[in-house]
């Protein structure tokens, strides 16, 4: 018995606790966050991937302002019952109820809300003493397997990387946070802040 406490104490602190609920405690609580992103995504038939960047502004429990800067100006606008695009895309989740599984996913993984994408995703967690973790997300769903077999997401006070592989593409697509902070301050001298694919 005295062996087991001992080696119980051995453990960092991180390794105790309830990995789902840790990431949450070290990810930031504003209700407001902004920056800008930088997008590599991998299309067939193209030997350099078609790289993005834009700015986004989530608003947590509300939705998402996702905008494209380069290579071509657009604006996506998600909240969990719709979806609309500058383009003139228009989904709403009365109508297809498809919409509103897509909107929660995503919202969530932008969010870095665990326990909401543990419901549709077996995950793998790794914490780190320095606050920083990194989650594997794999799709328990066959349908949802065929959008990702796996995402990958790093982060520590706020998400850093996010990174995307759909079924049959080996290597994730990745998506970096490029700028800001969370609730829209920005330290001195720190890296811009996230991308998503």
């Amino acid at each position: 018995m005295k062996r087991r406490h001992l080696l119980l104490a051995a453990l960092p602190a991180c390794a105790l606790a309830d990995p789902v609920a840790e990431v949450g405690k070290r990810l930031g609580t504003a209700a407001l966050q902004r920056g800008g992103f930088e997008q590599e995504k991998q299309l067939a038939g193209f030997a350099k991937p078609l790289k993005s960047r834009g700015d986004y502004l989530l608003l947590r429990g509300k939705g998402l302002i996702w905008r494209t800067a380069a290579p071509f100006a657009s604006q996506l606008v998600m909240t969990a019952d719709a979806i609309a695009g500058s383009d003139g895309l228009r989904l709403d989740a009365s109508k297809e109820p498809g919409v509103r599984v897509v909107t929660t996913l995503m919202l969530a993984l932008l969010d870095g809300d665990l326990s909401q994408l543990a419901t549709h995703f077996e995950l793998q967690i790794e914490l780190k003493p320095s606050q920083a973790w990194r989650a594997q997300l794999r799709p328990k769903a066959a349908a949802l397997a065929k959008l990702f077999a796996r995402i990958e997401i790093d982060g520590d006070r706020q998400l850093r990387r996010i990174a995307a592989g759909g079924a049959g593409r080996p290597h994730a697509d990745p998506l970096r946070r490029a700028a800001g902070e969370a609730g829209g301050t920005q330290r001195p001298g720190a890296r811009p802040a996230w991308l998503i694919c």
